[in-house]
């Protein structure tokens, strides 16, 4: 019997890199927690930022509109205080005395102190009509100079660069009976007005500013634009929340990162477990498609994966369950076709070869032979009777076995065979191994008696020492015979089973095929090893 194999087409393995279903899967999820990640970051980062600069810029808006709220109550006060002093009548009358009468100077000196130390101002001087100092007091006293040379009857406060600093000015004309006498400046420098804010590293900074560009970060406030040169003030506010949020940013920006990082790492290693069983689907079907029937794969992952790998290993067991079955037909039409040329063997020489035995058997009671006819008549009648013993074993092979099984112990059983079987041979040593349980099946037990001598007649052909164990496996009894010859060849185990095939000189080729239908039939099988 010839069997024919097609090949089948090499299965190429996906590029795993490109093609790999669990890296798309995990790439696709690393880009949505990425872009989670990303827009979340930047929204809270927009909304935040823009809360926090509407409200930096509230409170700059607000300490701009303080200073120059400031700086107009200042020059308000000292206009008012330079209003006042017009009706001062000790100034007037001393100032008057020491212009007009030639009095003392010290009069318009002490009223001119009194004024200083009354309010609190750097720099009080009194000025005639032609621009010249009459008396000073103060912390500065004279170090300012008169802010509008030019005669203005009416009181006049400004704000002005007098110096390397600014200065807060009020000046009012001084009149005696209408005529105008001299003028007073009252002078206080503009940082004293701020205080702390002119110091550098304060929460609010104020610069004084001319005309050049304001300062970096901050805002310029004009306070007399129209002087010359003209006087501003550069206002910094530190933001001290813009840098703190920048910070929190930055350690969010991380946090973020490492999160959606390890998120991306959790899902990578679960959906690796989840698609393993299929990873080994995707090994078990090209074995399959090589006819390694029965392959298994361990179940794992969520219950579809579970229900197809399932259907996977049913499938595998299904088609060997097929493959075994397939066997058994093909032996079975087999032996049904060997049973029907062991028939017609039988009726076509059976009759010649008991004629032939017949003739041979009375020619060997005639006395009037010789020594050598009558030698040939017997080996006539040997080979008669050994043609008549292959047809009958043909015949054998070839009829259905028809089993009566008993249940048995099988160890006890391979026992007493082996007891028989040595009594015919005793010059053979053999071995027994059994085990203490007793290992149940059902079987008939003329048809194993059978199939054991014939496997024990095969291993003495081998040497003279033989080894006969029973063990159970599973739901089966295996009984093992071991002999010490040199083994099959692979060619030769691949037709061992075959009718008529044989290792042994004077064999008929019957013993192991007739074995192998006794074990299939019982639901077994023979396996060969070396």
């Amino acid at each position: 019997m010839t069997s024919e194999t097609q090949s089948l087409p090499a299965i190429k393995t996906p590029n795993p890199l490109w093609r790999s279903l669990w890296l798309r899967v995990v790439a696709m999820l690393a880009l949505m927690i990425g872009l989670t990640t990303a827009a979340l970051f930047f929204g809270v980062d927009h909304f935040v930022s823009l809360r926090f600069s509407h409200l930096h810029d509230e409170r700059v808006g607000r300490l701009v509109s303080d200073t120059r709220q400031a700086v107009d109550r200042e020059l308000s006060a000292m206009a008012g205080v330079a209003g006042l002093l017009i009706y001062d009548i000790d100034l007037v009358n001393s100032t008057y005395y020491h212009l007009h009468l030639d009095g003392t100077r010290e009069h318009a000196e002490e009223a001119v102190r009194r004024i200083a130390e009354n309010f609190g101002l750097e720099s009080v001087t009194l000025w005639d009509t032609q621009d010249q100092l009459v008396a000073a007091a103060g912390s500065v006293g004279a170090g300012v100079p008169l802010a509008f040379p030019v005669s203005d009857p009416s009181v006049r406060a400004e704000a002005r660069w007098l110096g390397p600093g600014v200065w807060v000015v009020a000046v009012a004309t001084l009149q005696h009976n209408e005529d105008v006498l001299a003028r007073i400046q009252l002078a206080r420098p503009l940082p004293v007005l701020f205080g702390s804010a002119f110091a550098p590293g304060q929460e609010a900074t104020i610069h004084l500013a001319k005309d050049g560009p304001p300062l970096p970060g901050s805002v310029r406030v004009p306070i007399n634009p129209g002087a010359n040169p003209p006087v501003a003030l550069d206002v910094i506010v530190p933001d001290a929340v813009a840098t703190a949020l920048a910070d929190v940013k930055w350690v969010l920006a991380w946090v973020m990162t490492a999160f959606g990082l390890l998120r991306a790492a959790v899902i990578a290693i679960f959906l690796r477990g989840l698609f393993r069983p299929m990873r080994d689907l995707l090994r078990a079907a090209p074995a399959i498609g090589r006819g390694e029937l029965g392959r298994q794969v361990a179940e794992g992952g969520w219950q579809e994966v579970r229900q197809l790998v399932r259907a996977f290993n049913q499938m595998s067991n299904g088609l060997q369950r097929l493959r075994t079955l397939e066997r058994q037909v093909q032996h079975q039409e087999q032996l049904s076709a060997i049973g029907r040329v062991a028939a017609r063997v039988a009726h076509d020489l059976n009759n010649p070869l008991t004629v032939i035995s017949s003739v041979a058997r009375l020619a060997t009671r005639r006395t009037d032979m010789d020594e050598t006819l009558t030698k040939d008549m017997h080996l006539i009648l040997h080979h008669c009777e050994r043609s008549m013993t292959t047809i009958q074993a043909l015949l054998t092979y070839g009829r259905p076995i028809k089993l009566r099984c008993l249940p048995l112990d099988l160890a006890q059983t391979a026992a007493q065979i082996a007891r028989r079987w040595v009594q015919r041979y005793p010059e053979v040593t053999l071995d027994l191994s059994l085990p203490e349980m007793p290992v149940p099946v059902a079987a008939d037990p003329y048809q194993l008696e059978q199939m054991l001598d014939n496997l024990l007649d095969n291993a003495r052909s081998m040497g003279p020492r033989i080894h006969l164990g029973v063990v159970q496996v599973g739901n089966y009894g295996r009984v093992g015979v071991l002999d010490d010859g040199p083994g099959f060849s692979e060619e030769a185990r691949q037709h061992l089973f075959e009718p008529f095939f044989t290792t042994r000189t004077g064999g008929t080729g019957l013993g192991l095929a007739s074995c192998l239908a006794i074990a299939r039939a019982h639901g077994g099988d023979i396996v060969v090893e070396s």
